[in-house]
């Protein structure tokens, strides 16, 4: 009865409210405190272990699959199989896997779905995973990534990767329209007049401005000195972040350079890039692999930061919004012994080598981003990470999965005209901030 009553609320748990779930993280922290000496002594039987590594990107597939081999060349006993599943159905399977416990054996974690996952004891706490290692640690991670991956002062995953967002241009657009190439001075407003003379000279919509949280709005809010959510508290409904949304929307609401959010629900803003009928859009690092492996538009564009806001109402005018992922595994995982010498393994520096050298991400690992900028050379790849030095953490609470989707409902509401920016705004900071009390 225990057990069927256990399994009953880590299934209502993973649907329902973050706010709802109370979760306790001790049967976790019970099966991570000896992370670090179970790791230590799997496998010394020599026995064969198959394990599985979940993602959900195919293009970072060679990445993950050249960190396995790496590790197996080592560990010949192991075998890993790198299992791609797109994002969507990757979370659909993910939490049906955990109410049945058939989790992967190692898998990607992201910031948006890491406390559900963690407040319901699905995810080894790896605090300790490297005590006692002399080359290796959470020290030589970003403080900021190690935090996004930390409930209640545990750890529940390894660092793997780190972004940013730039601006990706065409370069044979611009060419075509006589408009120089964006560099570290433009601003908002330069940004706006080369896009405008874009559209009047080729007839091509100058930039992509669609409903994007941390490719869009996130990025002119902060730069604009605003904030959304933080130390449980909201900054909605002030004017840094009325101004920063307030351009964002304006982009596609004010002008006709930019593609309708009603011709965005045909094609996305990368498609539209990718296809040469947009000559700029925000891009996060993440998308460069996918890019480059595209003829259509390989060769033809370039990253410039992002443009600084004018007249901010606080602060310098920049900021771009930064993430990470993490590797983890699970309480319930078979295999727990060896996936987590396979973590172990994942955040060392070796590993993030390979990871850079790939070109999957920028690799967590500091001092390691330099194997990701040579990849593609013919890229100012470094663009990306000049920017971590005003990045701002893509925004975060608990109650996340609660308040996110209010957060995008409303904002739309502005794109489809039922709602002013500063109604929406009101809503918000209103709405939001009573969700966050709960925490």
């Amino acid at each position: 009865m225990k057990t069927r009553i256990l399994a009953l609320f880590l299934i209502l748990g993973l649907v329902l409210s973050l706010a709802a779930c109370g979760g306790s993280a001790s049967t976790t922290a019970a099966a991570g405190g000896q992370a670090a000496t179970t790791a230590a002594s799997a496998g010394d039987s020599g026995e064969k272990v198959n394990l599985t590594f979940g993602i959900w990107d195919s293009y970072q597939k060679p990445g993950m699959e050249a960190l396995a081999a790496a590790y197996t060349a080592k560990n010949p006993n192991v075998t890993i199989e790198v299992q791609v599943t797109g994002w969507d159905e990757y979370w659909t399977k993910l939490e049906a896997a955990a109410s049945g416990g058939e989790l992967p054996d190692i898998f990607w974690m992201h910031t948006n779905e890491f406390i559900k996952y963690a407040s319901n004891n699905m995810l080894v706490d790896v605090t300790n995973l490297y005590d006692g290692a002399t080359d290796a640690g959470y020290s030589n991670f970003p403080e900021g990534l190690v935090k996004n991956f930390t409930y209640d002062g545990k750890l529940y995953g390894v660092p793997k990767d780190w972004d940013t967002i730039g601006l990706a241009y065409n370069k044979e657009i611009f060419d075509q329209a006589g408009v120089k190439y964006p560099d570290d001075t433009w601003t908002w407003d330069t940004l706006v007049e080369a896009a405008k003379t874009i559209k009047e000279k080729t007839g091509i919509y100058g930039f992509a401005a669609p409903y994007d949280d941390q490719q869009g709005f996130l990025n002119t809010i902060y730069q604009a000195g605003g904030f959304t959510v933080a130390d449980g508290k909201t900054g909605y409904n002030t004017d840094a972040a009325k101004k920063g949304l307030s351009y964002w929307i304006s982009l596609q609401k004010d002008y006709d350079f930019s593609p309708t959010q009603e011709q965005f629900a045909d094609a996305d803003a990368g498609t539209l890039f990718q296809s040469g009928q947009v000559a700029m859009q925000f891009l996060g690092s993440w998308n460069i692999t996918p890019y480059m492996n595209n003829e259509d538009i390989k060769g033809k564009f370039d990253i410039a930061i992002l443009p600084k806001a004018t007249n901010p109402v606080s602060g310098e005018g920049r900021a771009s919004i930064y993430n990470g992922l993490a590797y983890a595994t699970s309480t319930k995982g078979k295999n727990q012994a060896a996936a987590l010498e396979f973590l172990k393994f994942l955040g060392t520096r070796e590993a993030n080598i390979i990871h850079g050298e790939s070109g999957a991400a920028i690799p967590a690992f500091n001092g390691t981003s330099e194997t990701w900028l040579t990849k593609f050379p013919e890229l100012n790849l470094k663009a990306y990470t000049d920017m971590m030095d005003y990045g701002i953490q893509f925004p975060g609470s608990k109650t996340k999965s609660k308040w996110g989707p209010i957060e995008k409902q409303t904002i739309m509401e502005v794109y489809n005209g039922t709602l002013t920016v500063d109604e929406a705004v009101a809503k918000l900071e209103t709405e939001i901030g009573a969700i966050l009390a709960t925490e």
